[in-house]
């Protein structure tokens, strides 16, 4: 049980780490291209891969940031969903560059987070 309130925890702060930083990254850079999802995820896959290289999956710092935290932080749903808007508003290159930036930045985090340690 404290596993799964931990997890909670680091769910929350990572949602509304999500919410704050995307009114932040908006005001700055006010855009159609959804910056501050693309931003956010690859910053959930770069703390989740330097986690991955750093702390045993067992434990409750790995449950409360990488499952807790990242899982609020991340939001794939999100970039299906500004995607598909993308989509309707036929800015078809701009989805696919989502797209692609955001896999492939992505892997690239994830990778740099675990080779930092």
């Amino acid at each position: 049980m404290m596993t799964v309130s931990l997890i909670g925890v680091g769910a929350s702060v990572g949602a509304i780490t999500r919410y704050e930083l995307t009114k932040i990254i908006k005001k700055r850079i006010p855009s159609y291209f959804p910056f501050g999802t693309l931003i956010i995820n690859i910053l959930a896959c770069f703390v989740i891969g330097f986690l991955a290289a750093t702390t045993l999956e067992s434990s409750n710092w790995y449950a409360i940031m990488a499952i807790g935290f990242c899982g609020g932080l991340s939001t794939f749903s999100t970039m299906s969903l500004e995607t598909m808007v993308l989509l309707q508003e036929r800015r078809y290159r701009m989805a696919v560059e989502y797209i692609l930036f955001s896999l492939v930045i992505g892997i690239m985090a994830v990778s740099l987070g675990a080779l930092i340690c």
